[in-house]
Order: C-alpha cells, then sequence, then structure tokens
C-alpha cells in the first residue's frame, strides 16, 4: 500500500506544502497455527534439528526471522509444539483403530499396519519421532518425554489388540516387540532404499497375530 505524507506550513497566511516521504508499507504477513507447524514440520524432518536455524522456519512460512518472535518464543519451543502436534494426530486419527469394538481385532492390527505403512512410506513425518530423540538426546532441549509418550502410546495401542489373543501381560511384550521391529524395518527400509523391508516385516507381524488367534481359540 502507498502512502504519500505532506506537511502543510502556512507563512502569513500562505499555505506552503512540503512533501515528506513517499514510500510502500507492507502488511505483515499473518500465518495460522496449523500452517506453521506443518511447515515447520517440514523443515525439520528434511534439515533435522540442529541444522535447521530460525531463518529456515521463517522462509518455508513465508515471514522475516523477525516476525517468527511474534509466533513462538524459540526454535526448542517449537519442536516441542510440533511434536506435541504430531502426536495429537497419531492418537487420534491413527490409534484409534485399535478401540473399534465394530472391527474383529485381526482387522484392526490390519488397519494398523496399513497405516504404518503409509505413514513410514509415503508421508513426511514418517519416523519423526525416532530422527528426532536419536538427534537431541545428549542435547538437554526437553524433547525426551514426549518422544517417550509418544512411544509409549503406540506400544499401548497395540497391546490392546493383542489382549484379544494373549494375557495383558504377554501382550505388553508382544507389542514391544512389533514396535521395535518396525522401527528397524524403517532403518534398512531407508539405508537400503527398499520399501520391501518394511512390508515383510508387517505382513509376519500379521501372520504371527493368526497364529495366536488359532491357538487362543483352541485353548
Amino acid at each position: 500500500m502507498k502512502y504519500t505524507i505532506n506537511f502543510i506550513y502556512q507563512p502569513f497566511g500562505v499555505p506552503v506544502i512540503f512533501h515528506i516521504f513517499d514510500h510502500h508499507i507492507m502488511a505483515k504477513p499473518k500465518i495460522d497455527r496449523r500452517t506453521l507447524l506443518k511447515n515447520s514440520l517440514s523443515i525439520f524432518k528434511s534439515k533435522g534439528y540442529t541444522a535447521t536455524s530460525m531463518s529456515d522456519l521463517a522462509n518455508a512460512s513465508g515471514l522475516l526471522k523477525g516476525s517468527m518472535y511474534h509466533y513462538i518464543d524459540s526454535k526448542e519451543q517449537l519442536m516441542l509444539e510440533v511434536l506435541n502436534s504430531l502426536m495429537d494426530h497419531y492418537v487420534n486419527k491413527v490409534f484409534t483403530i485399535a478401540y473399534d469394538e465394530e472391527l474383529l481385532p485381526y482387522d484392526r492390527l490390519f488397519l494398523l499396519s496399513k497405516r504404518a505403512e503409509e505413514i513410514f512410506i509415503f508421508e513426511d513425518a514418517g519416523n519423526f519421532f525416532a530422527n528426532v530423540g536419536l538427534e537431541t538426546k545428549n542435547l538437554n532441549v526437553g524433547f525426551e518425554k514426549v518422544i517417550q509418550g509418544f512411544f509409549e502410546k503406540w506400544i499401548a495401542t497395540v497391546a490392546y489388540v493383542y489382549t484379544y489373543a494373549v494375557s495383558n501381560e504377554e501382550a505388553r511384550v508382544k507389542a514391544e516387540s512389533v514396535v521395535a521391529q518396525i522401527e528397524g524395518a524403517v532403518m534398512l527400509m531407508k539405508l537400503m532404499d527398499d520399501a520391501g523391508h518394511l512390508r515383510r516385516v508387517l505382513s509376519g507381524i500379521l501372520e504371527e497375530y493368526k497364529e495366536l488367534e488359532k491357538e487362543n481359540s483352541v485353548k
């Protein structure tokens, strides 16, 4: 928007107009919280926490570096918000599958495995918690609680499905093994550039669950 400011001086009743300045004033760009977190997630994922600068985060959202401080106090605070927002997404949109009483237990595990495949192979946030956790473990930036909380919720979700086939205690052990297998498969998938590693592990998990159901039905 262009503004022209004039100063009018009237010596002896005769108006004299002085031109003071004429320039463009740009409106401060605004961005909603959800978009800011989404853009920041993309940058954190591609560059990692340590290598990401405030300038990187600002550029990703079309903001000036100084404008970022209208939205956040620090890079650490922004990462915490990204982690919490992402965990809320998984808890409310993915983990709920395990508790859908309209589905058979095996079908719940099958749908969870399909979502895991989509997340780890195709989505930007795939394995984000593990990556950030490993990178920042010794930095004392305060991410441990939310990252550990995410894995606890993931394990509890899988364990719930397994309680239909085995005891509660064994279900917890099975769930920990499942999450560990998936994380290991994701690492191999990335190192070897072969999604087959993850797909084979997920298939094996489903086959094992079928066998557990059969054994449970016989008892």
